[in-house]
C-alpha cells in the first residue's frame, strides 16, 4: 500500500509541476516592420502600404492583408498575432505594395519581428 501512495504522490507532483511550466510560456508578438525610402535612401512618410498574399490565384488569403501609412520615418508596422497560434511552425510571404504599385516581399516569420526596406520611384 505504502508503495501505491508514493506512487501516487509521485505522479502529482509530476502533473502539478507540469502544469505550472507549461502555463508559464508566454506567445511572442509576431510583427511586419516595412521602411519606405526613396531613390536617395530618404524615408517617405504618409505611403500607404499594403502587405498581401497574392502567388497563388487558387489560394484567398484576405485574412493577410493589412494596410497602413508609414510614419515620419518611413516606417510602418503590422501585427500578426491573431493569426499566429502557438505551436504552428510557418511563416507567410507577403507582397509589399507601396500606393498602389508592388515593390517587393516580406517573409513574416512566427515570433519574430521581421523587417524590410523598401525603395520607392
Amino acid at each position: 500500500m505504502k508503495k501505491f501512495q508514493k506512487l501516487s504522490l509521485v505522479l502529482m507532483m509530476f502533473v502539478a509541476v507540469s502544469v505550472v511550466f507549461s502555463s508559464c510560456y508566454k506567445k511572442k508578438d509576431t510583427i511586419a516592420v516595412i521602411t519606405v525610402v526613396d531613390a536617395s535612401e530618404s524615408p517617405v512618410a504618409g505611403a500607404e502600404v499594403v502587405l498581401t498574399y497574392v502567388d497563388d490565384p487558387d489560394i484567398q488569403r484576405e485574412d493577410l492583408e493589412q494596410t497602413g501609412t508609414t510614419d515620419g520615418s518611413g516606417k510602418v508596422s503590422f501585427n500578426y498575432n491573431e493569426l499566429y497560434k502557438s505551436g504552428q511552425a510557418g511563416v507567410f510571404v507577403l507582397d509589399v505594395i507601396v500606393d498602389g504599385v508592388t515593390v517587393g516581399i516580406i517573409k513574416v516569420e512566427e515570433e519574430t519581428t521581421s523587417e524590410e526596406t523598401v525603395i520607392v520611384q
